[in-house]
């Protein structure tokens, strides 16, 4: 056995640049977005050709949203571009399902132009998601009347995790029986015997930063976790937050041996007995230089 990474690890690490966003360019339709207190259209005249027309049927704020899979933990870049129609106020809100401002709600923008949305920094902002589905909402403010309108186009959100830091934040590790699967990016094998968290029962785990190369677990946490049920571990598998453990070729997963010496994981003893504490008191990532 060995140490390995999944294609989604190895993919991430070497750069990926998808909008997460479905036709945030409104190049067909609107159809990928949902309507609240709204008609939406995709007509002519945007930045670069279609854009999204948010036209109020009431004498409220009319949105269209999105939700779109995120990472606990990861962090995103957005930007949105947007432009008066009728009306003359728009903004953008990020969060989760429930509360759709949770994370972030920009000021109303009134641009007779095509112009960024302003956030931090010029058309830009980074947030942090706090749950595996996150809900874009872009949001018409004029409630004079039914009727007005208000333009987007151009928007665009990606992942900026791209470190091991960054990728395996808030994340976990698995410990199983059984042999190590072939690839990282196969369903587990064997039986899962217990699951590492930093606070020992649901938080993820945290990295300190990387130093000539290392890349070690959080000097203040306590790594821990109760045993499910009895076995021998075999080996470990550490995961992003939200992976499911079914086959993927998208989920950042990094593979390793358990054993008492010599292996990627080391225990004084490979026998786990079912609500029994199992602690992980060192853990190394290195990147070598040659």
């Amino acid at each position: 056995m060995a140490l390995r990474l999944s294609t989604g690890l190895r993919n991430k690490l070497g750069g990926i640049n998808l909008n997460k966003i479905t036709n945030g360019a409104f190049t067909s339709d609107a159809s990928s977005w949902t309507a609240v207190d709204s008609t939406l259209a995709s007509i002519a005249g945007g930045d670069s050709g279609n854009c999204l027309e948010i036209t109020a049927t009431s004498a409220a704020v009319s949105q269209a949203y999105q939700d779109i899979a995120t990472k606990i933990g990861h962090k995103y870049w957005v930007w949105v571009k947007s432009k008066n129609g009728t009306g003359t106020a728009g903004k953008i809100l990020i969060g989760t399902t429930a509360d759709p401002d949770a994370t972030l709600e920009t000021v109303d923008a009134s641009n007779v132009a095509w112009a960024d949305v302003v956030f931090d920094v010029a058309g830009l902002v980074m947030f942090t998601a706090t749950a595996t589905t996150t809900r874009i909402t872009l949001q018409n403010s004029d409630t004079t009347n039914t009727g007005k309108t208000y333009l987007f186009d151009t928007v665009f959100i990606n992942s900026i995790s791209r470190a091991l830091q960054d990728i395996f934040n808030k994340g976990f590790i698995k410990i199983y029986s059984g042999a190590q699967p072939t690839l990282a990016n196969d369903v587990h094998s064997g039986t899962l015997l217990v699951t590492i968290y930093s606070d020992g029962a649901a938080v993820g785990l945290t990295f300190d930063d990387s130093v000539a190369g290392t890349l070690t677990k959080k000097s203040t946490e306590t790594w821990t976790g109760t045993a499910g049920a009895n076995g021998t571990a075999g080996w470990f598998r550490l995961v992003a937050p939200g992976d499911t453990d079914a086959s993927s070729t998208t989920e950042e997963r990094l593979d390793g041996a358990i054993s008492t010496s010599g292996a990627e994981l080391n225990f004084s003893s490979t026998s786990i007995v079912s609500g029994a504490i199992q602690a992980i008191s060192t853990f190394q990532i290195t990147v070598p230089a040659q």
